[in-house]
């Protein structure tokens, strides 16, 4: 059985909690606005401030998401520089680009639980 606790509910330094679990149970596609009306009130702890999904997913440049990891690369990009850690830049490897493969990488497993 999977367990989403602590390390796992943590992607680049943003700890999501039981948000993470919920977007990969979620049904997609599914469009910004629906993410805000049901999770909005959702807080994401950085490594800066706590935020809420609301205000991290405001001004998104993408408007529907098909994928868990969709939501989660669009929450960190919304995020500023001194929230989220070893997302942006070099990998930690300092070899090729971590969405290669984004559905699993330090975040853990962000592919939907559901289909």
């Amino acid at each position: 059985m999977s367990n989403d606790n602590e390390d796992q509910a943590r992607a680049y330094g943003v700890t999501f909690g039981p948000l993470k679990r919920a977007l990969r149970e979620h049904r997609y596609p599914v469009t910004v606005g629906e993410l805000i009306e049901q999770y909005g009130g959702f807080e994401l702890e950085t490594a800066a401030e706590d935020r809420r999904l609301e205000a991290a997913l405001q001004g998104c440049e993408a408007t529907t998401f098909s994928e868990p990891w969709e939501v989660r690369d669009a929450i960190l990009d919304r995020l500023g520089d001194d929230a989220v850690v070893g997302y942006r830049g070099e990998p930690a490897d300092g070899e090729g680009d971590d969405r290669e493969a984004p559905e699993i990488d330090r975040a853990g497993n962000w592919s939907r639980l559901s289909e």
